[in-house]
């Protein structure tokens, strides 16, 4: 079977998060923190299932009320290494709603210490399977910024 790549996007987000470094990596790590912060500003996650660990873990986002985006947007996580307070590399992958993959992703987060709390670099590449995928890359830096900022808000408080 063939594979059509209609696009490809690599992000890499710098972060100095003012929080200790275990908080950080907790809020990427435990599933009630994750649900609080991962996505997009006014997404919420009503699934959040799984662990961290080499495995699977499953997300649902739902767009915000209202608008164009008030829709569910599952996603798989595959996670490839786990490295405790350090590193994690998983595979993303959002799945379109006939079960069919829209993308294949590959994101690494670093998490060190920083004299003003923690260090975090994020870098994503992702490859549109669909054409409905493309938009979805063009949105990835504004849409992984703003999760970052709602993982702020949240180890900051």
């Amino acid at each position: 079977m063939t594979v059509t790549i209609h696009a490809e996007r690599t992000v890499t987000l710098i972060r100095v998060l003012k929080a200790p470094r275990e908080l950080v990596w907790k809020a990427w790590t435990d599933i009630a923190m994750l649900k609080e912060w991962w996505g997009p500003e006014q997404f919420t996650n009503p699934r959040v299932e799984g662990d961290v660990r080499v495995g699977e873990m499953h997300i649902t986002m739902h767009g915000p009320k209202g608008s164009p985006y008030d829709m569910d947007f599952p996603m798989i996580k595959r996670y490839r290494e786990i490295v405790p307070g350090r590193k994690l590399v998983f595979d993303n992958e959002p799945i379109g709603p006939n079960g069919e993959k829209l993308i294949e992703g590959l994101t690494t987060v670093t998490f060190e210490d920083h004299p003003d709390g923690t260090l975090l670099e994020m870098t994503t590449s992702a490859k549109a399977l669909m054409p409905q995928a493309v938009a979805m890359l063009g949105g990835m830096d504004l849409g992984w910024s703003q999760s970052l900022d709602k993982l702020t808000r949240l180890v900051e408080k």
